[in-house]
């Protein structure tokens, strides 16, 4: 992960809560690359000059090949992991088109609230994981 960095080791990143049928996407990193194999909600790294809502737009775009439309801040947080930290920010997303079509994941799952503390996220995704287990539904 690399983007817009404040210094060496720390950036800002995004995060898509797409939701649909009361469900929420979210897929699974490659082997081979940091934090191989876990989940995910999908997004990224925030490019120099670029908006935090812009950015999720295009990895989305990038990543799974749908339009979204951006919605609103879930959750924002700073995360640390050992070589490096983010300032993740979770925004509500909605499918406008496109077909889904995974270029940066492995596998993916319409997860329920209930079934997410079943996989094995990362670090900064699962705090967000904790917020979402307070909704009472999905939007």
């Amino acid at each position: 992960m690399v983007g817009d960095r404040t210094n060496e080791d720390h950036m800002k990143v995004t995060a898509a809560l797409i939701c649909a049928d009361g469900r929420i996407f979210i897929a699974q990193r490659p082997p081979g690359k940091k934090f191989a194999l876990q989940w995910e909600f999908p997004g990224g790294k925030v490019e120099p000059n670029e908006g935090l809502r812009a950015s999720l737009a295009r990895e989305i775009r990038e990543e799974l090949g749908w339009e979204v439309r951006v919605g609103d801040l879930f959750h924002q947080l700073r995360h640390r992991y050992t070589d490096f930290s983010i300032e993740l920010y979770a925004y509500w997303c909605t499918i406008i088109q496109g077909d889904l079509c995974l270029r940066e994941h492995v596998r993916f799952h319409w997860a329920s609230i209930a079934e997410l503390s079943q996989f094995d996220f990362t670090s900064a995704d699962l705090e967000v994981v904790r917020c979402l287990a307070r909704l009472e539904q999905l939007p």
